[in-house]
C-alpha cells in the first residue's frame, strides 16, 4: 500500500499565486495524500470545495471577500514594495506563530509555504517539519549569472552589465534586509539563529519549487541543489465562469484576448488604451476582466466583446494573440495555447516576464502608458509577422512537456519520507 503522507500548505490570494498552488494541492491529493490550507477565510469555500482541510488564519489575514485590494501595490516600486509590509514580512509574527499552531493541531510531513508567505518557513524550521518554498512564477534572487528580479533586466553579458547586476544585487540585499532585525528577533524569540541575510530563509528551504518551465527563465548556474523546475500549472482560476463564443463560427478575423490583472493594479486605463486601439482593426477582441472590474465601466465598439471572466483553456485555442500584463500563469497558458503576446506589465514579477517573453521573441513588450497608436502598431507587427508564431511554437513545446511530468509530486513525496530534517544551519 502507497505510503500516505499530510501536505500543510500556506498560502493567501494575492491573484495569480492561488490557480498554481491549488493546481499542485489537488495533484497531491490526485496521489493519495490529505492537503489541508491554512490561509484566509475568504478561500473557505474553494478549500473545503477541493476536499481539503480548511485552517483559517485569526488575526491579520482574515478577508471574508476576495475582492478586497490584499497587496495594495499597485503604484509599487522595485525600491518600495508594500506587499512586502502587508504580506511578505510585515505579518511575520501572526504567520510564524499560527502556522506552528496549526502543525501542532494538524501534524503534517510537509510545510508548503507560498513564496508569498516566507516567514512561515520559520515555523517548520523550528518543529523540524521539512519545509517546502513555492514559487508560482520564476524566482527574483540573483546570482552570478542572474540580475535581480522585478526591474524586468536580461542577464549582462558584458564586463559592464555583469557589473551593473553585481551592483544591483546589492541593492536589492540592502531592500529586502531592512527587515531583517524584525525576523531575527523572532528568530531569537523562538531558539533559532540568526540570518546574515534575510535571503537565506528561502535561499535554504528544503526545496524550492519554481512552477515555470526552465526554458523560459534564466536559471543560476550552477543550480542550487535545492531548486527543482516543476513545469508550469495551468489550470483557470476557480472563479472563471462558462463562456459561449459570441462570433459566428464563420468569422475569421483574428481573434485578441486582452486579459490584465485579477487583482486591482489600477489597469482601468489601460483595459480602455487596448479597447480602443483594437477598435480600429479588423479583429474580434474578447476582453476579460476578472473580479475588480465591471464591463458597464468601458466603452467599446461592435467589434469589441467585455466579460468579467472566459475560461483561458476555451478561448485561447482560438486566440492569435494575447494582450496582457504578463502576470505569469497569463503568459504559461498562451504559450501553451500558441498565442503571441503583446504583454504591458504593471508591476509584481510582471517586468521579469514581459522581458522573457520579449528575449525569446514570443511577443512584444511595451509599457503600461502606452498610447493607442503605439498598441495598434504591436498588433499589427504580431499579427502580420509569421516569425512570432513559429517562435512560440517552439516555446510551447517547452511548457507542454514541463506542464504534462509529475516532477513535483514525485519531488515532494521523496521529502515527506524524511521523519524529522535536521535543523538548518546557515
Amino acid at each position: 500500500m502507497k505510503n500516505l503522507k499530510h501536505y500543510l500548505f500556506v498560502t493567501v490570494d494575492a491573484g495569480g499565486n492561488i490557480p498554481p498552488v491549488f493546481g499542485l494541492a489537488k495533484r497531491l491529493a490526485k496521489h493519495g495524500h490529505k492537503v489541508s490550507f491554512l490561509t484566509e477565510p475568504c478561500l473557505e469555500s474553494v478549500v473545503k470545495a477541493n476536499g481539503f482541510n480548511f485552517i483559517c488564519f485569526k488575526k491579520h489575514f482574515t478577508r471574508t471577500d476576495r475582492k478586497e485590494d490584499i497587496c495594495k501595490d499597485w503604484n509599487a516600486s522595485p525600491l518600495s514594495q508594500p506587499a512586502f509590509d502587508n504580506i511578505v514580512f510585515g505579518p511575520a509574527s501572526i504567520v510564524i506563530a499560527e502556522t506552528i499552531e496549526a502543525l501542532k493541531n494538524n501534524p503534517a510531513d510537509v510545510l508548503m509555504v507560498d513564496c508569498m508567505m516566507p516567514t512561515a518557513l520559520i515555523a517548520g524550521e523550528y518543529l523540524k517539519v521539512p519545509s517546502v518554498v513555492v514559487f508560482h512564477m520564476p524566482e527574483y534572487f540573483p546570482g552570478d549569472n542572474r540580475p535581480p528580479g522585478v526591474m524586468g533586466l536580461l542577464p549582462g553579458t558584458s564586463f559592464f552589465g555583469k557589473l551593473r547586476d553585481k551592483i544591483l544585487a546589492k541593492v536589492f540585499h540592502k531592500t529586502l534586509n531592512k527587515y531583517l532585525p524584525q525576523i531575527n528577533q523572532l528568530r531569537k524569540s523562538y531558539g533559532l539563529g540568526e540570518l546574515n541575510n534575510l535571503a537565506d530563509l528561502i535561499l535554504n528551504a528544503y526545496l524550492r519549487i519554481i512552477q515555470t518551465a526552465e526554458k523560459f527563465d534564466f536559471p543560476l548556474k550552477p543550480a542550487p541543489s535545492n531548486v527543482r523546475y516543476t513545469g508550469p500549472i495551468l489550470d483557470d482560476p476557480d472563479w472563471v465562469e462558462p463562456w459561449e463564443n459570441p462570433w459566428p463560427e464563420n468569422d475569421k478575423r483574428p481573434l485578441v484576448v486582452v486579459s490584465l490583472s485579477s487583482t486591482f493594479q489600477n489597469q482601468a486605463a489601460v483595459i480602455q488604451r487596448c479597447i480602443d486601439a483594437l477598435a480600429e482593426r479588423d479583429v474580434r477582441a474578447l476582453v476579460t476582466l476578472g473580479p475588480v472590474m465591471q464591463p458597464g465601466q468601458f466603452q467599446v465598439s461592435e467589434n469589441v466583446v467585455v466579460v468579467e471572466s472566459a475560461p483561458h483553456s476555451q478561448v485561447l485555442p482560438m486566440a492569435d494573440l494575447m494582450i496582457t500584463h504578463a502576470g505569469h500563469g497569463t503568459v504559461m497558458r498562451s504559450l501553451a495555447h500558441g498565442a503571441p503576446l503583446i504583454c504591458m506589465p504593471m508591476g509584481r514579477d510582471q517586468n521579469d516576464n514581459a522581458a522573457k517573453v520579449a528575449y525569446h521573441a514570443c511577443g512584444i513588450q511595451l509599457g503600461k502608458n502606452e498610447k493607442t497608436g503605439r498598441i495598434q502598431k504591436a498588433v499589427d507587427e504580431i499579427l502580420n509577422n509569421k516569425r512570432f508564431k513559429e517562435n512560440v511554437a517552439k516555446m510551447q513545446k517547452a511548457v507542454l512537456a514541463a506542464s504534462n511530468q509529475d516532477y513535483a509530486i514525485s519531488e515532494l513525496e521523496k521529502l515527506a519520507n524524511v521523519k524529522r530534517a535536521l535543523p538548518i544551519a546557515f
